[in-house]
């Protein structure tokens, strides 16, 4: 299947383009270097593996309706996201919607919207949800866009000074927390112990 056209750039440089099915194996290599660098950071604290990630990125290259975004600058991918539609997803994503007013079917997951350090902060988030969300209404079968987000507390030794968590993006551009959704997972952080961490929801509108 052919990627999307790009949207317009940000600038003359920086173009942003979704890809789905077979198009989307051509990018998941650079896409797997993105997370493995930008998680290694607070506040996911994440030291995975390469293979780890080709494997995981491989299942939006063959779940229906999953697609893979990147953000290119001069070719080189700086930005991506993913989604997928919730029913795709493994149970730790979708057992904590069980009792909830939502259902699954008719919820579409963002698994991250990530940059490097040096495209942060110039608006290209707001153009590369912006882009998330015109692809999953143009499905017509999604009511609400969903993410989960790392919990860390606000003294957590690790937290960068100055830092900003997700959390006021995501309450700009309509997300609603869903206080007691909440899901964990484990992983290996830097220092090489193996913790559990928990993860909060959000969910927004798409009609």
């Amino acid at each position: 299947m052919a990627a999307t056209a790009p949207v317009v750039p940000a600038h003359d440089t920086i173009s942003c383009t979704c890809f789905k099915g077979t198009q989307a194996a051509g990018v998941i290599e650079d896409v797997a270097g993105l997370r493995l660098s930008v998680f290694r950071e607070f506040p996911y604290l994440y030291d995975g593996r390469r293979e780890d990630e080709l494997g995981y990125l491989r299942h939006y290259v063959e779940a229906p309706d999953a697609f893979v975004v990147t953000v290119t600058d001069s070719d080189a991918v700086v930005g991506a996201a993913t989604g997928i539609p919730l029913c795709h997803e493994l149970q730790e994503l979708t057992d904590p919607f069980a009792g909830t007013p939502y259902s699954v079917g008719e919820i579409y997951y963002v698994g991250e919207l990530l940059f490097y350090p040096a495209f942060r902060n110039r608006g290209l988030g707001l153009r590369l949800l912006a882009l998330v969300e015109e692809q999953v209404r143009s499905l017509k079968s999604y009511r609400y866009l969903a993410c989960a987000t790392v919990v860390r507390p606000d003294d957590h030794p690790l937290r960068p000074v100055g830092y900003v968590p997700i959390d006021r993006f995501l309450g700009r551009t309509g997300f609603r927390m869903l206080s007691g959704v909440v899901t964990s997972f484990t992983w290996t952080e830097p220092d090489g112990v193996s913790r559990e961490h928990p993860m909060q929801f959000w969910i927004k509108d798409l009609f």
